[in-house]
């Protein structure tokens, strides 16, 4: 008979795609925390590859890894991730993602919150971006129900300019990181998985709450995200699924007509980012123009998941600096 093996509370998941660098460093983070009750998984989001091979080779003993063989999208990557840490026997999940750095008291206090709240189902933390001035990226999460946009507290507001940290009750917690209840996941299943990426952490959190469960934020827990994808140009998958999958979103989640949720999604998402690529890249523009048009003939025809045609789009960021110095 071997060593009876006590389950952890916390299985941490973590979703890698393509370089470790992020994710080990994560895990670095977390090696700092004042509770260490973790049952750590990195997933590796696609085959395994020479990426995979140096990720489990730099992960060592620190967590298990396991792939997913392709790129199955963020909550579908995660999803086994759960299924995994909730086979070890964990109570409680937590997600968050690669280019997060954890501070030692994040987990403690959202475990704290918890333990006091039992109707809380999920808890996420203030999360910061790095910076001088350093500045609030989440402090909760807002969804309009007439127009399907959802807003982060605070965003942009410099940390010590902020007002002292609250525990409230949210639309959604980011995906960024995400503490929730075993029982939770049980009773209302995994992630939804039809998006691809973007929405689906959103669309959980609703299910969840409709479900009787509290979702909040607990602003005393504080972590970093790096989040270096921010840019004045949209990569051609985020131009694409932010599109589609707030039609999808406001039809599906919201009961709301999807082209409301589109003519706005045009005055405050699109019709900004177009003046920029006029601006900036004017070479792209018709690449943009092309991937709006798919993406919302994609949402109209209800197209879900994977969309590999994205892939055959260049970005434009490369040209930027050329156009600048022009």
């Amino acid at each position: 008979m071997g060593p009876v093996v006590t389950p952890r509370t916390t299985g941490v998941v973590i979703l890698n795609y393509g370089d470790p660098g992020d994710t080990l460093r994560c895990l670095r983070s977390l090696e700092n925390s004042t509770d260490l009750d973790m049952d750590i998984l990195v997933v590796n989001n696609g085959p395994e590859d020479a990426l995979h091979e140096e990720l489990v080779r730099e992960v060592g003993s620190r967590a298990s890894v396991i792939s997913t063989g392709d790129n199955l999208g963020y909550a579908a990557g995660n999803n086994l991730g759960i299924s995994w840490v909730m086979e070890r026997g964990c109570d409680l999940v937590w997600i968050l993602n690669p280019d997060t750095l954890v501070a030692p008291t994040t987990l403690a206090i959202l475990r704290e919150h918890l333990d006091a709240t039992p109707d809380c189902g999920m808890v996420g933390p203030r999360l910061v971006l790095p910076g001088k001035p350093p500045r609030i990226w989440f402090d909760g999460g807002l969804v309009d129900l007439a127009t399907a946009v959802t807003e982060h507290v605070n965003l942009g507001v410099p940390v010590r300019k902020a007002p002292a940290p609250v525990v409230r009750d949210a639309d959604y917690v980011t995906g960024a990181s995400l503490l929730v209840r075993r029982l939770v996941v049980e009773q209302v299943g995994p992630i939804p998985d039809q998006y691809f990426l973007y929405c689906e952490e959103v669309d959980w959190c609703r299910r969840v709450a409709a479900a009787g469960w509290r979702v909040m934020v607990d602003q005393r827990a504080t972590m970093h995200h790096l989040k270096r994808s921010s840019t004045s140009l949209p990569k051609p998958y985020y131009l694409y699924y932010m599109t589609r999958n707030r039609y999808l979103f406001a039809e599906d989640s919201l009961g709301l007509d999807g082209e409301v949720a589109l003519a706005h999604l045009d005055q405050v998402f699109l019709a900004p980012y177009r003046r920029n690529v006029e601006r900036d890249a004017p070479h792209w523009l018709a690449a943009f123009d092309d991937l709006v048009a798919l993406a919302k003939a994609d949402a109209r025809n209800r197209v879900y998941g994977r969309n590999d045609v994205i892939t055959q789009y260049p970005s434009a960021d490369e040209e930027v600096h050329v156009t600048h110095g022009a």
